[in-house]
């Protein structure tokens, strides 16, 4: 079972309450549980994220990615690592030494580095995304469009207007009509169609404009 929270591309968090159910179910029917945890260091509104290994019992059921690129901005280093049962690390290890030769030297000091220092760098991140969270959700909501709040991650998940068609005729009205990009859920799997994914990577004052963009456009109303 691959678990991966908080999600992308809809922007939900997993409760403590629910990685113990889920880890009960694995143990209970001997199933390897994958927990991709890059974003566990974006989640809003006081929320703290969770490794999997603070849940009971994970230890015997599961294993867990860490990627640096959210929580460090590296995305284009490509630093990560897999923690938990010795089977799994053992037999992934033997994987990945007939694929490439390791990570750069310099790299691992680097993201050792990081992981040793400061945090608050991090905390300062996370804040900044909640604003661009707030700006985003908030703006849309004010011009009516009922965009909910994304609880973790650096995407919201919208809802595509009534009377505009599937996701993807939306992203290029969007496009022509008011200038502003986001993703067609379709492209995610069939279950994500009605939906659109915008990332909160650009400041609030861009965002504020983007919304501004979509209003004037008269798309929405």
């Amino acid at each position: 079972m691959i678990v991966s929270l908080p999600a992308n591309p809809v922007g939900s968090v997993g409760s403590p309450e629910l990685y113990q159910e889920i880890v009960d179910f694995c143990n209970a029917h001997k199933i390897l549980l994958i927990h991709d945890n890059a974003y566990s260091d974006i989640i809003f509104d006081g929320a703290v994220g969770h490794s999997i290994f603070n849940i009971p019992g994970a230890e015997t059921c599961a294993v867990e990615f860490f990627s640096l690129s959210k929580s460090f901005n590296v995305t284009g280093a490509r630093i990560s690592f897999l923690v938990g049962r010795r089977d799994v690390i053992a037999a992934c290890k033997k994987l990945r030494t007939q694929i490439n030769f390791g990570k750069f030297i310099p790299e691992q000091k680097a993201a050792i580095a990081a992981m040793t220092g400061p945090l608050e760098p991090i905390k300062a991140q996370c804040a900044e995304y909640q604003r661009r969270r707030d700006a985003l959700c908030g703006g849309f909501r004010s011009i009516g469009w009922d965009v909910p709040d994304s609880h973790g991650s650096m995407f919201v998940w919208a809802p595509v207007p009534q009377g505009h068609g599937t996701s993807m005729e939306f992203c290029m009205e969007m496009i022509e009509k008011a200038g502003v990009i986001c993703t067609p859920g379709s492209s995610f799997g069939p279950s994500g169609e009605g939906y659109v994914r915008f990332a909160l990577t650009l400041p609030v004052e861009k965002i504020t404009e983007a919304v501004q963009a979509v209003k004037n456009s008269g798309l929405i109303g």
